[in-house]
C-alpha cells in the first residue's frame, strides 16, 4: 500500500458513487451504457473470487472495496433495467461488446501462459481475463456518447475520477518497481496503460469541445469525438446518430406513418429511449384518442367539444396519464 494505490482506490470508488448519485439525481440513465456496466460487473465478479477463501481480517480495506465494486456494479444495472428502464437508450454496440468479451476470453490463457508458464491455475486465468476485459470495457460507453447529441447524466466528475483511477495505479506500479519489493506485473501494466489511453483520449475531446451544460451533464457529438486519436480509429468516423425522429420508430410507427417492424425488439421512443417500462400506456392512450375522435365524427360528441374532453376520455380508459409519458410523445 502506498499513496498512489490509495488514491487510485478512492478515485475508483468515487466514480461509482458519482454515477449512482447522477442517475438518482436526474432520475434517468440516459447516456449510460448498459453494455459497459455489464462488462464491468463481469470484471469484478471474475477478479474478486478470492473473497470466498480469503478471510476479511487479512485486509479490511480490500474486503470492503471488492464487495463495494461488485455490489455497486450490480446496483447500477438494476437501476438501468428496473428503476429507470424507460430512460435507457437503445445501443448499437452489442456486437462490439461481444467482441470485447470474446477477445478477452481468447487472450486470457495466452497472456497467463506467458506470465506464469504452462502450469497456471484457472483462477489466475480469470484474473488475467478481468484485467484484459477492463481495458476495453469503456468502448461501448464511448460509442453511446458518440451517438447521443442530447445532455446525459454522464458528467465531467465521473469521467475524471474514472480516468484518474488507472492513472494512479500506473504510478503505484512504478513506485513498487522502484522500491525494494521490485514488483512488476506486466499484464496489469500493459492493459492498464491501454485502458488509461482510452480515458485520456476521450477526456481530451470532452474537455476541449464540451458545448452544452444541462442537468449536470454535457454533450459530445460525433464531430467532436472524431477529433480523438484512439476513439476515431477504434469506432470509425461514420455517422452513428440516432436522434432523427423520422428514422427512429416510436411505438412501432415510423415517420411516414406506417407501422414498422420495431415491435420485435421492444418499444423505443424518440432518440432510442426505451418506453418499455410504460406497459403500453402510450399505445392505449392513442387508441382512446382515436375512439374519441371517431365519436366526434359520428356525432356522438358535439362539434364544440374541446380537445380536453378527448384527452379526458383517454384518461378514463387508462386510469391516468403520466407526465413523463406525454413528454415522450412530443
Amino acid at each position: 500500500m502506498n499513496v498512489f494505490r490509495i488514491l487510485g482506490d478512492l478515485s475508483h470508488t468515487a466514480s461509482k458513487c458519482i454515477l449512482i448519485w447522477a442517475i438518482h439525481s436526474n432520475q434517468s440513465a440516459e447516456g449510460v451504457s448498459l453494455i459497459t456496466q455489464m462488462l464491468y460487473a463481469g470484471v469484478f465478479v471474475t477478479r474478486y473470487l478470492d473473497l470466498f477463501w480469503t478471510p476479511p481480517i487479512s485486509s479490511i480495506w480490500n474486503f470492503i472495496l471488492k464487495n463495494f465494486y461488485i455490489l455497486s456494479s450490480l446496483y447500477i444495472i438494476f437501476l438501468m433495467m428496473k428503476v429507470y428502464a424507460r430512460t435507457r437508450e437503445r445501443e448499437k454496440a452489442w456486437r462490439l461488446g461481444a467482441y470485447c468479451l470474446g477477445g478477452s476470453v481468447l487472450l486470457a490463457p495466452i497472456a497467463t501462459a506467458i506470465a506464469q508458464g504452462k502450469n497456471f491455475s484457472f483462477f489466475e486465468m480469470l484474473w488475467t481475463f478481468s484485467i484484459i476485459l477492463e481495458s476495453v470495457c469503456v468502448i461501448p460507453q464511448l460509442l453511446l456518447l458518440r451517438q447521443t447529441t442530447v445532455p446525459t447524466v454522464i458528467d465531467s466528475f465521473y469521467l475524471l475520477t474514472l480516468g484518474s483511477y488507472r492513472a494512479f495505479y500506473i504510478l503505484n506500479w512504478i513506485v513498487r518497481l522502484a522500491s525494494s519489493e521490485h514488483h512488476f506485473e506486466w499484464r496489469a501494466v500493459v492493459f492498464g496503460i491501454i485502458q488509461t489511453a482510452f480515458y485520456v483520449d476521450f477526456a481530451w475531446v470532452y474537455w476541449t469541445r464540451q458545448r452544452v451544460k444541462l442537468r449536470n451533464g454535457g454533450v459530445v457529438d460525433s464531430d467532436d469525438l472524431s477529433r480523438g486519436f484512439l476513439v476515431s480509429r477504434i469506432l470509425g468516423r461514420g455517422d452513428t446518430s440516432m436522434d432523427d425522429e423520422e428514422s427512429a420508430p416510436v411505438d412501432g410507427v415510423r415517420g411516414n406513418g406506417s407501422a414498422g417492424a420495431s415491435q420485435k425488439g421492444g418499444n423505443w421512443g424518440p432518440r432510442g429511449i426505451s418506453v418499455s417500462a410504460d406497459e403500453d400506456v402510450m399505445g392505449r392512450t392513442r387508441q382512446s384518442e382515436s375512439r374519441a375522435k371517431d365519436d366526434v365524427s359520428a356525432g356522438l360528441l358535439g362539434e364544440d367539444d374541446s380537445e380536453d374532453e378527448i384527452w379526458s376520455s383517454a384518461r378514463d380508459t387508462n386510469g391516468r396519464l403520466d407526465v413523463d409519458n406525454t413528454h415522450t410523445l412530443e
